[in-house]
């Protein structure tokens, strides 16, 4: 079993604005798979975080659910509109219940789900998702931003199935992964070498390392989130969040 830690934090750009956060992580566990998601809401968006809030609640539920179909399929696209599905579904429904347009509720999605010795995961958007395999950090997903770096995909645009970034694979030799928004890769991944920065695999380490039972408050999550409130935040006006899966490498 991995541990996890998630957590977003409020860009110094919002915070001058009266933006909310629009950054969501989710992390849920059941029947012994493990899912953990994230979204970036997108800032043109009227109410992204809903949209952000609406894709992590509903990859979690969707992933738990379906991992042993998704992760066995011989159809990868059927495997990506399928998901794709249930996301879309959820956010027009909170657009409903809100009165919005379903774009209102734009955002990115990441996500990476386990179970025994398979993972699965799927990319929509920018963001980064990596890992640490055999001692290596390697990314498995790299930011979608078309030529601008300010522009990229979500879940809810047209061509959002085709942009999808689904992966599966075996967990042997595997010590932890990692997802970023844009706004903490601005600190942890060179967009010139596409390359994550060597912290990311302190990051993974010290939550693989980490006592068993950790409450939300415990001093290992708060030293985890002050390097978030303060290193990486202080890199970018964006708001900024992260979500680690992490298991010693004996496990």
């Amino acid at each position: 079993m991995f541990k996890e830690f998630h957590y977003q934090a409020r860009g110094h750009g919002h915070l001058r604005d009266g933006t909310p956060v629009q950054d969501r992580t989710k992390y849920l566990s059941r029947g012994g798979v493990q899912v953990l998601c994230l979204a970036d809401g997108a800032g043109s968006a009227a109410r992204a975080e809903l949209g952000a809030q609406a894709v992590v609640d509903e990859g979690c539920a969707a992933l738990v659910e379906l991992f042993d179909e998704f992760a066995s399929s011989d159809d990868g696209v059927g495997v990506k509109l399928g998901l794709l599905e249930r996301l879309r579904a959820k956010i027009s429904d909170v657009a409903s219940r809100y009165g919005l347009e379903v774009r209102d509720l734009a955002s990115t999605f990441l996500c990476v789900a386990t179970s025994g010795d398979k993972f699965l995961g799927a990319h929509v958007g920018d963001g980064v998702v990596g890992y640490v395999k055999d001692g290596q950090l390697k990314v498995i997903s790299a930011p979608d931003n078309s030529e601008f770096a300010n522009q990229t995909t979500f879940v809810t645009s047209s061509n959002a199935a085709e942009s999808m970034r689904l992966f599966r694979g075996s967990l042997t030799g595997v010590s932890g992964f990692i997802l970023m928004s844009d706004g903490t890769s601005e600190s942890l991944f060179d967009a010139r070498t596409r390359q994550l920065a060597g912290a990311c695999t302190k990051l993974i380490t010290a939550v693989g390392t980490a006592p068993a039972r950790q409450s939300k408050n415990s001093d290992y999550r708060k030293r985890l989130r002050r390097i978030v409130d303060v290193t990486i935040r202080n890199a970018t006006k964006d708001d900024c969040s992260i979500g680690i899966l992490g298991r010693s490498p004996a496990s």
